[in-house]
């Protein structure tokens, strides 16, 4: 009679232990889920914001986007406005923005200034 009881004790267990996996699963595809449409709804935001700018509005923007994805919203909206764009539009369009750091040159990033003591002062002088 103790055999069974044990028994029936670990398929209970085993069976909530499903139970509640079956519902952590479910849980995470739910969150998993909610937070592609939080995306979506901020990308469809931006994108909207930018169909609502003027062209000039736009070029200002360049080189101020912090997050890639916004970079290339801007990018593409204003690919989209270039068969309409003034010649002095397409030239700030073409060109490099004034506030865009260049690849490669030393703009003060990097993994530090190279500044250091070391581990000791070195300043004794070793004798008895």
């Amino acid at each position: 009679m103790k055999k069974v009881f044990i028994t029936l004790m670990s398929a209970s267990a085993i069976i909530s232990t499903l139970a509640f996996a079956e519902a952590s699963d479910s849980a995470v595809k739910t969150t998993q889920q909610s937070m592609q449409q939080e995306r979506e709804r901020v990308q469809n935001e931006t994108q909207n914001s930018f169909r609502n700018m003027n062209t000039d509005q736009l070029l200002e923007k360049r080189g101020t986007m912090t997050n890639q994805r916004e970079r290339e919203q801007l990018h593409n909206e204003l690919q989209n406005r270039y068969q309409t764009m003034t010649q002095e539009q397409k030239q700030k369009f073409n060109n490099r923005p004034e506030n865009t750091p260049v690849k490669g040159m030393n703009n003060g990033g990097g993994m530090g200034g190279g500044f250091g003591g070391g581990m000791g002062g070195g300043g004794g002088r070793g004798g008895r």
